[in-house]
């Protein structure tokens, strides 16, 4: 045999050429294996199956005289003394230890989390924490802990002081961000509102809007700080103050929009630096006003209050609940719950009315069976086939402004130039009086008219022009103020054209004519005229009039990003006027956030936290 048979299979093995054959097994039987590039696995694997042979400690044992021993007996009976021999004594059968290579499992194990690697995850922890409004406390949770050592073993977890420290540096990245964009902007619009958190903490916030270079509506959170004064006209207008002093932006507020409680009016009033205050109410605040007036006629106010019951049931009793799920799936209706009216939640009464009356059915169904509801609350919760038909009529003279409420609250940009041509439209079409209109719809309409008459000013004829209409004339959709009274078309336009020519004779101002320096050619040389650039206030305004309407659905934007270079003055105006947003929902939008920030559980956040989660969640476009 070959000297480089050192394999132990080789004691119970013969080789010859490329195969071996088995010296335990018959010569009739199937011994012969295949050991091409003197591979042993499957000559091992037959030892240790069919005769229960198990690998020896040493692979190959060699006597001083060189010949290797020709079976386990003598094998096992051997010792060798000479310090020339190669032979190991072990006990047959022992486990052979192994020095195995090292994995790339193993290389994980021992790799060691450097600095960078640790500042990595200590930021994307950060931005989680903000993106997902999760406590301060969450990356030295157990879960967290448990997370990291699948993740990264090696990975020394952070403490809060740590974590808040990345959090303000995020902040402030993004600061700036934001700050160099209003920088750039040449005009700013801002809303405002207040709210108060479950610990009764109060909070004022402000938010900006701007149109930047690319005709691209903007929208940022500036701040939700802590307000511990009383909210009086001086108080609010000083904070409003001082947070354009800390932005470096109090020359640039073109207008302020809030609700209507008449405390922040005023301090907006005040603000010297404000250049537009009248009329810049929150539209859909307005709206929703002007509806809650006409839903107190007495008809209505007591079908109201049933609905509110009869949802308050199926809120409240798990048995009705479950049974209006199985009715709906019966009558083949979507399984939607029922929902109920909050007063401070605009729409909500619109949307109990409509879903229950598109539950009519399985409700009534649900009220009629005895062994779901007794007679007693049957009785109470009944609604009556008149009741379900004022239900109906209500919900078609509520549809309308719930639908031009959606419209101004849009998560993209509404600007203030869709206010009044929407509110005119909604009057004309869905709140004219029809011959046919029963008595509580007719003092429905006249009411939630006269509200919305009086609240957006509609008839107003003084010569004092709102920013909305001259926002409604700069808006390519509404140009033709087809909305207004005619007196009213020709003042808007004569305040427009007296705005562009106090912009030509500011700072920024385009000269009225520019002169092209060009080489001459033979018909100048002979007429010895100059060549100029007819760009005057009269000829852009002029030119502007007698461009088409734009349709409703077109985005304005798109459109005078087309146009700027034709009309220069007057796109920079229109600038200006359509960011002025028609609602100030997106500071309502923060007091949502906060109430997940802010929660029973973590009542005691303090109030610079409170400000930095908000901040990052509300801008969080600019970390993603």
């Amino acid at each position: 045999m070959s000297n480089k048979c050192k394999s132990w299979v080789w004691l119970y093995a013969k080789r010859q050429g490329d195969k071996a054959y088995c010296d335990l097994c018959t010569e009739n039987e199937n011994n012969e294996f295949c050991c091409i590039g003197g591979t042993t696995g499957s000559l091992g694997r037959h030892l240790k199956t069919i005769h229960g042979i198990k690998p020896l400690t040493t692979v190959t044992r060699r006597v001083s005289s060189g010949r290797e021993l020709d079976n386990a007996d003598t094998l096992a009976s051997s010792t060798m003394t000479s310090s020339s021999s190669e032979v190991q004594s072990s006990e047959i059968g022992a486990p052979i230890p192994r020095k195995r290579r090292r994995t790339y499992k193993n290389q994980e194990d021992d790799r060691i989390c450097n600095s960078d690697k640790t500042e990595q995850i200590h930021q994307a922890l950060a931005k989680m924490i903000a993106l997902n409004q999760m406590p301060l406390s969450f990356c030295s949770s157990e879960g967290f802990k448990q997370f990291m050592t699948v993740v990264e073993p090696n990975y020394k977890i952070c403490k809060e002081g740590a974590i808040k420290s990345r959090l303000k540096a995020l902040k402030s990245s993004v600061k700036e961000i934001i700050q160099k964009n209003l920088r750039d902007s040449i005009s700013i619009a801002c809303t405002s509102d207040c709210w108060s958190s479950i610990s009764q903490q109060s909070y004022i916030t402000v938010s900006a809007h701007i149109i930047d270079n690319q005709w691209c509506p903007k929208s940022y959170t500036l701040t939700t700080h802590e307000m511990e004064e009383s909210h009086s006209a001086v108080n609010l207008a000083h904070q409003l103050k001082n947070t354009f002093d800390k932005w470096e932006i109090e020359t640039k507020i073109m207008a302020v929009v809030t609700d209507n409680a008449r405390n922040i009016i005023n301090a907006v009033n005040s603000l010297t630096n404000v250049s537009e205050t009248y009329d810049l109410t929150c539209a859909a605040h307005s709206i929703q006003l002007a509806v809650n007036n006409g839903l107190q006629q007495d008809g209505i106010d007591t079908l109201i209050q049933l609905s509110s019951k009869v949802v308050g049931h199926f809120k409240h009793s798990n048995l009705a609940k479950h049974a209006l799920t199985k009715m709906q799936e019966q009558l083949g209706l979507n399984q939607l719950s029922l929902i109920q009216s909050c007063k401070t939640r605009w729409d909500s009464v619109y949307m109990m009315l409509d879903r229950l009356y598109t539950n009519r059915c399985a409700v009534t169904n649900v009220l009629a069976d005895r062994s779901i509801t007794n007679v007693a609350i049957a009785k109470k919760l009944d609604i009556s086939e008149c009741d379900w038909t004022k239900m109906e009529t209500v919900v078609a003279l509520l549809k309308p402004l719930q639908v031009v409420t959606t419209v101004f609250c849009g998560e993209t940009h509404s600007p203030g130039s869709m206010v009044r041509p929407l509110i005119s439209k909604v009057i004309e079409k869905h709140l004219k009086i029809n011959t046919y209109d029963s008595e509580v719809v007719v003092s429905f309409k006249q009411t939630v008219v006269s509200q919305l008459i009086e609240r957006f000013k509609l008839n107003n004829l003084t010569n004092i022009i709102s920013s909305r209409q001259v926002a409604s004339f700069l808006d390519p959709r509404y140009k033709d103020l087809e909305h207004e009274e005619i007196e009213v078309r020709e003042n808007i336009r004569c305040k427009v054209q007296n705005l562009l020519v106090e912009t030509n004779t500011s700072e920024n101002r385009v000269d009225n004519e520019v002169p092209i320096q060009k080489k001459k050619g033979a018909l100048e040389y002979l007429y010895g005229d100059e060549v100029h650039e007819v760009n005057d206030v009269s000829t852009q305004f002029q030119c502007y009039l007698a461009e088409p309407q734009l349709r409703y659905d077109f985005d304005p934007f798109e459109w005078w990003k087309s146009h700027e270079k034709k009309y220069p003055l007057v796109a920079m105006a229109a600038k200006k006027f359509l960011s002025i947003p028609a609602t100030s929902v997106s500071s309502e939008r923060c007091f949502s956030t906060a109430g997940n920030v802010v929660t029973p559980k973590r009542n005691s956040l303090a109030p610079e936290n409170v400000n930095m989660l908000i901040f990052l969640y509300q801008n969080r476009q600019l970390m993603l």
